[in-house]
């Protein structure tokens, strides 16, 4: 474990350099495909509603919609929450659902059947999504009933037709940390290539074990190229008769604001069909900047007041220097390095409004590092002066540093007994 970590310390340094100066040509071909592919899609998200019980499967199906003929474009099988997904370029669109009793693929007459509006349709362009300042389209609920037919001029059979599978959005699917979905190969596919991994992977929040009411949800972040597998060691050194732990996954290439945006959907979401009153949140490196930025769209733009703690674990609270060189020089940049360049517009936002009173805020540090290229006094990875930022200090209930580098904290068992006695701390 420790070569393993040694090996990681320059990850977000060599990166960065890479991308800068030693990428391949076809290296920066594909980023800069995906960059530009990235602006030019957007995310639609409802959710199946039923007031009586449905036995078989629900199929949504996505359609186009030009020279007023319907097209299937692809279909899905909702979440067992009920969500639904799917990443869309600009196009007027149309969603149906319908009970599938006997998995034939096809819609028959005394199967359930659903539409969002009567139906409506649902208009996706440029012009509209940057003037909302989103890349998802909410709300497209489709409730059930029993019906006779199907509407005229929709398809009402998805065989042969390209399957989406699962859903982009994730609400809550009980894995394990070891599941492959994890591997570190997808972590930095998540860095690299966004949109690939949303439409391998999607973006979500996973669940260690069901749901248990009596038990506190502990919420982990991880930070660039980061998977929830980093968190094995700690998850193995908490009480999980008290805490079950979730995991966010996330394309860390993907702009933060955005990230945190899903993120809040997806908490809100759980929120309403779990209704906890207590989540505690703890994340590493980026991870915590993507953190604050929920909790504070949360917290002041819902109203809500369930997080109560907020561990942070080696956060370049001011950014990384280096995101500033890489945007600047890079032929191709990563979304994510925009909002790392020191006082960005995203920086500057995280620290607008107060933090919330009643919100306990620890910040962890880590300083054992010797990365001289390009840096200050640093943790091998991140500058300390990024770490102990004076706006996230003044928000610290507790500030504590660790002779770790900027990996290794998260295998410290200084640090894992230092984390315990916090969570034991809150009542």
């Amino acid at each position: 474990m420790i070569v393993n970590t040694r090996l990681k310390r320059f990850k977000f340094v060599l990166l960065l350099i890479v991308a800068s100066v030693f990428l391949s040509n076809c290296g920066l071909y594909t980023l800069k495909k995906e960059v530009a592919e990235l602006k030019t899609v957007y995310g639609l998200v409802g959710k199946i509603i039923s007031h009586s019980s449905h036995k078989g499967s629900v199929i949504v199906i996505l359609y186009s919609d030009k020279d007023d003929k319907k097209k299937i474009v692809e279909y899905v099988l909702p979440e067992d929450t009920g969500h639904f997904s799917f990443i869309v370029p600009e196009g007027i669109y149309y969603l149906v659902a319908f009970e599938d009793l006997n998995d034939n693929f096809t819609h028959d007459n005394g199967e359930m059947t659903g539409y969002f509006g009567k139906p409506d349709p649902i208009e996706v362009r440029v012009e509209q999504m940057t003037s909302t300042g989103s890349k998802v389209i909410k709300g497209l609920n489709i409730q059930l009933t029993r019906t006779d037919g199907f509407l005229s001029g929709f398809p009402k059979s998805v065989r042969d037709k390209e399957f989406k599978g699962e859903s982009f959005a994730k609400f809550g699917p009980v894995t394990t940390l070891d599941d492959k979905i994890f591997s570190q190969k997808n972590g930095t596919t998540g860095y690299w290539k966004p949109l690939t991994f949303l439409r391998n992977f999607g973006v979500g929040v996973y669940f260690a074990q069901p749901y248990d009411a009596d038990k506190i949800p502990i919420l982990f972040v991880h930070g660039a190229t980061g998977t929830p597998f980093a968190w094995k060691k700690i998850v193995n050194q908490i009480d999980l008769n008290q805490y079950q732990p979730w995991f966010y996954y996330y394309p860390s290439g993907l702009r933060l604001d955005e990230n945190a945006d899903a993120l809040n959907y997806i908490i809100k979401k759980l929120h309403g069909k779990y209704r906890f009153n207590k989540l505690f949140v703890t994340a590493h490196s980026m991870g915590g900047l993507v953190s604050r930025s929920f909790i504070m769209k949360n917290v002041y733009g819902d109203g809500h007041d369930y997080i109560k703690l907020f561990v942070s674990i080696s956060t370049p609270w001011n950014g990384h220097r280096l995101s500033e060189k890489g945007v600047k020089r890079s032929p191709a940049v990563i979304p994510s390095w925009h909002d790392m360049v020191p006082d960005s517009e995203f920086i500057q936002s995280i620290y607008r409004q107060k933090w919330p009173y009643d919100l306990k805020f620890y910040l962890f540090f880590s300083f054992r590092g010797n990365c001289k290229l390009m840096l200050a006094n640093n943790d091998g990875t991140v500058e300390l002066s990024s770490e102990l930022d004076y706006r996230a200090q003044a928000d610290a209930e507790g500030i504590v540093g660790f002779d770790e580098e900027h990996e290794g904290i998260l295998y410290s068992q200084k640090f894992f007994d230092y984390y315990n006695q916090i969570l034991r701390s809150i009542r």
